[in-house]
């Protein structure tokens, strides 16, 4: 008997109800699910029941050989057409459409069928495997499925299609019907059913046979012809077996966030360290047997890509030498590899965005209109990196060195046509490993590398009983993995769109906006001088985090127009493809601090926009007129993917520094246990490009500027700094000639201090790093207050005055929220000139923090006592309440001095810091004095700590940390 679809329904529905229910009371998932599996064994288990239309009904999105092409407005005219609605009925139909609803097309199916339910006819129940062969018969007539699904009916209309799924809607219950339209979009937002819980629920083998045949129609299979000898090891391990013919699953794949969480992924492991490349993924499949077609290969998603990847088809032929008499194997074989496209004019593999006008999909080469034509000296690649299988040999037990070896021996290397991905062999065993990763990572990001791939020594799957946590997983490094490392600016939003499905992941009620449109301004200068309506060309669209989205709803609702009305502003699509307009247009744009991981151009557009955006936070104390120019983009992305590579020396330092200071508390891994320097660089010498985020506005973007080249060794007890002298640095030199490259220092997010005028759009004027040469930066950035640098001698506290109840002394109020435990206690602060004239930071925040006085000159410093430098002027009475906050201020010895500056204002910072340089501050001891350098934002962020607000992210200290001077 076949198995009802309502029961699919009961499992749906139950988990939808328990996600709208308490967190404290909500059952979890994985219960649930397997409670359903439990309940229904008998009949899933029996010989009528498809078990692989069980599971594609569950798991609609895994089933990407199908390709129905039907989004919600036409199966909206799907619906409207088999319940034969009326006008009225319709537009209740499409109330999904209006923002604020929160309703999806599923629910308007459910409430249409509600007022007017369908007649129950047992005999007429609706089976699972009633749907699945309706949806493969209008997949079959979609040429975007796979040729198995296409081969599988012949091709079918639109109007037939729209007559077999819409018979459905008129023999299922109004809830059935909910979760059927949802099951045609692939979307059953907003519960997730967890895949892995699923499958083994099902069959407890079932998840290592897909890894296996990753295809389900064949796993099931396979499970049920197993049967009764389902505990037999030898019939499992014949099954456990690669097919040609049949895709590969992967292996998990993982992040690394620093050296760091590498070695804690890693242990103790031998790998293979490889180089990442940014092309597609390919699994070539080679069946002799098939003398016509013996080359078959799949996508990532598993899709059959043969046909679409022709192209690469000589490239692998001739790699293996197939057709003639010294081809390496006798029966096939099956490889992994990375399609590019290579220039044999340049000698180089080409940026991602190539490969679209040499791959077509489906037939058809997709974003390509504004491509420029495929050229007689570009072709397509293939990198070998593995292989699965040779002849009838599994090689999936293998270690990855015998693969490796024997990929060697197989493949016929051709420069710029076939070649064996470069990899060299890490022991984590050893003390080495940490800096010998380091290094290797700094030379790829150096060379302008996508990453590391950092494979163990292990076999392709683990299907041993005893299994490490990391068995068999694959470890991947890109620098935009590192926390910080990736951050771009500030973006103006200049309007946004709804989508119903999506707003359904959010649990936000009334909500308006799901989608959000990029922009940046292409007359910045004209702009600013209110000579021209300001024209935005949209370069991105997306999405928020539901907690950005709460803040963004609740702190900065933006005034919106529908799109159609908008006079304020010109917008050009050409950045996105014009492949989709906003419904609204926001009059006051908010602005967005986005990071992303590289840039590239989206489909039928000539112009660069971010890869994979992500927003960092919202500002709300910034205007659209001081976000990043579309020309400063454009410069930036350039110089990030196409600048020629400068030499490498000095960049190996710089990012060797940062990828120490990007462990944990900002120190190196292998010094942790070690206690010595980088094996590399002398600490005397070794520079930090400290890749630290800042959140200024009018910055140029991080991948456009350079880092400092002057550092200042790290301090270890008794050792003094010898920092080069302010007038020593030549500020007018090139930032070419000490700039390692865009790409390099994309990673370094040292903005706030190489940022140029919102005025100077990098259009006109070039790349300029306007405060370079003004300061200094540390080689270790504080994460905590700092101190006074001194000397040992000098670092002896001070004996303090007797101190009694009745005793007055000068002792600070402190902040309104921690008293003297404020992080600006006993602090003298100077303020550049460009933020004394600030309100919220002069009247509010100072005072916030207990700081009533302020210096806007450096000389002032030098005329003040010891003793009055802290910049407080109330003189409470000393009791035993503040007693002990008293001793401690007074054992702290001297005032420690920060200056806060505008990092916005780059040209004014310079010209101050310069100032701060011909003050000539000096210690007690005559010896010169170092002034920590901070933005002024600190304020803010110390204000919201000490009221008790959460704050996610970096240490502030660390954060607004500018330099010293």
């Amino acid at each position: 008997m076949p198995f009802p679809y309502r029961f699919v329904c009961d499992l749906l529905q139950q988990l939808e109800e328990e996600s709208r229910s308490a967190s404290k009371e909500r059952t979890p998932s994985r219960t649930i699910i397997e409670r359903w599996f439990h309940e229904h064994r008998i009949r899933l288990d029996a010989p009528t029941v498809n078990g692989c239309a069980v599971i594609s009904t569950l798991l609609p999105e895994r089933r990407t050989d199908r390709v129905y092409g039907i989004q919600a407005p036409r199966l909206e005219s799907i619906v409207g057409q088999a319940l034969i609605l009326g006008s009225s009925r319709v537009k209740e139909l499409r109330r999904y459409k209006t923002p604020g609803q929160g309703v999806d097309l599923g629910d308007c199916v459910e409430s249409i069928l509600s007022r007017a339910p369908n007649s129950e006819h047992p005999e007429r129940e609706v089976a699972v495997e009633d749907i699945d062969e309706a949806l493969t018969r209008v997949a079959a007539g979609c040429r975007f499925s796979s040729p198995a699904i296409r081969a599988s009916c012949t091709s079918r209309s639109p109007q037939s299609d729209n007559h077999v799924l819409g018979q459905f809607f008129t023999r299922l219950s109004p809830r059935d019907g909910k979760w059927f339209a949802r099951l045609i979009l692939k979307n059953y937002q907003p519960i997730v059913l967890e895949e892995r819980v699923v499958l083994r629920s099902y069959h407890a083998l079932l998840p290592r046979m897909l890894k296996v045949r990753d295809d389900l129609q064949v796993a099931t299979d396979c499970l049920q012809h197993l049967g009764s000898s389902s505990s037999d090891p030898k019939v499992i391990a014949s099954l456990m077996k690669p097919v040609l013919g049949t895709k590969v699953g992967r292996p998990p794949w993982l992040k690394a966030r620093s050296i760091k969480n590498c070695l804690d992924i890693i242990g103790s492991r031998q790998v293979s360290c490889e180089q990442k490349i940014d092309g597609e993924y390919c699994q070539i499949h080679v069946d002799l047997s098939n003398r016509h077609t013996p080359i078959q290969i799949f996508s990532k998603s598993g899709k059959d890509s043969t046909q679409d990847r022709r192209r690469l088809h000589s490239a692998i032929r001739d790699s293996l030498r197939l057709g003639q008499q010294d081809c390496p194997f006798k029966m096939g074989c099956i490889l992994e590899g990375e399609l590019v496209v290579y220039s044999t004019k340049d000698n180089k593999i080409l940026p991602f965005h190539k490969i679209r006008k040499h791959v077509s999909r489906s037939g058809s080469y997709i974003g390509s209109k504004n491509d420029s034509q495929r050229h007689d000296y570009e072709h397509l690649m293939i990198i070998y990196y593995d292989i699965l299988l040779t002849d009838t040999q599994s090689m999936l037990g293998m270690k990855h060195s015998e693969r490796f070896k024997r990929l060697e021996r197989l493949i016929t290397c051709r420069k710029g046509y076939a070649e064996i991905v470069q990899r060299q062999i890490i022991s984590f065993s050893r003390h080495s490993a940490a800096s010998t990763l380091r290094e290797m990572f700094a030379k790829c990001i150096v060379g302008k590398g996508e990453g590391l791939v950092l494979k163990p020594d292990e076999p392709y799957f683990d299907f041993g009983l005893r299994q490490s946590r990391f068995s068999s997983c694959v470890v991947k490094m890109k620098k935009e993995y590192v926390q910080g490392w990736g951050d771009v600016g500030d973006f103006a939003v200049i309007g946004a769109s709804y989508d119903a499905a999506k707003a359904k992941t959010y649990n936000i009620p009334k909500l308006k906006w799901t989608h959000f449109f990029i922009g940046c301004l292409e007359n910045k200068g004209r702009a600013q001088a209110r000579s021209e309506k300001p024209a935005f060309v949209v370069t991105n669209i997306v999405e928020l985090p539901e907690t950005l989205l709460q803040t963004l709803r609740t702190q900065c609702e933006p005034r919106a127009v529908p799109f159609d009305d908008n006079k304020s502003f010109v917008l050009d699509f050409r950045g996105t493809g014009n492949s989709t307009k906003p419904t609204e247009v926001f009059l006051n744009p908010p602005v967005f601090d986005i990071r992303c991981f590289s840039f590239d151009k989206e489909s039928n557009s000539r112009s660069w926009s971010m890869r994979f955006p992500y927003v960092n936070k919202i500002h709300f104390d910034r205007s659209y007129l001081d976000t990043i120019s579309f020309a400063e983009l454009q410069q930036a992305a350039h110089t990030t993917i196409e600048a020629p590579e400068l030499e490498d020396s000095q960049e190996m330092r710089h990012w060797i520094s940062a990828l120490e200071t990007a462990d944990p508390r900002g120190r190196a891994v292998d010094k942790l246990s070690q206690g010595t320097v980088s094996t590399c660089i002398s600490s005397s010498d070794r520079p930090s490009p400290s890749p630290v985020k800042s959140t200024r506005n009018d910055r140029l973007m991080s991948m456009t500027l350079e880092p400092i080249t002057e550092m200042a060794p790290r301090n270890r007890p008794g050792h003094r700094s010898n920092r080069p002298p302010l007038g020593s640095i030549d500020g007018n030199k090139s930032p070419m000639d000490r700039r390692p490259s865009i790409q390099n220092a994309s990673a370094l997010f040292v903005r706030a201090r190489h940022q140029t005028m919102p005025s100077s759009p990098i259009g006109e004027n070039g790349i300029v790093s306007s405060a370079a040469g003004s300061f200094h930066t540390a080689n270790e950035l504080p994460s905590s207050p700092p101190q006074r640098m001194s000397t040992p001698h000098e670092d002896r506290p001070e004996r303090p005055a007797a101190l009694t109840n009745d005793a007055e002394a000068q002792v600070p109020e402190g902040c309104a929220h921690k008293g003297l435990e404020c992080a600006f206690s006993n602090t003298s602060v100077l303020l550049a000139p460009c933020i004394s004239s600030y309100a919220w930071v002069t009247e509010d925040l100072l005072k916030t923090h207990g700081v009533v006085d302020f210096e806007v000159d450096p000389e002032a410093w030098k005329h003040r006592s010891p003793s009055s430098r802290a910049s407080f002027t109330s003189s409470p009475r000393v009791t035993s309440d503040t007693l002990g906050q008293t001793q401690r201020i007074v054992k702290s010895g001297r005032v420690r001095k920060i200056c806060l500056v505008e990092t916005r204002r780059p040209e004014a910072t310079h010209e101050f810091l310069k100032r701060i340089e011909r003050a000539g501050l000096t210690r007690r001891n005559g010896k010169r004095e170092w002034v920590a350098v901070y933005d002024w934002k600190i304020l803010e962020d110390f204000a919201n700590i000490e009221a008790g607000v959460v704050q996610k992210g970096p240490d502030p200290w660390r954060q607004r940390y500018v330099g010293i001077a």
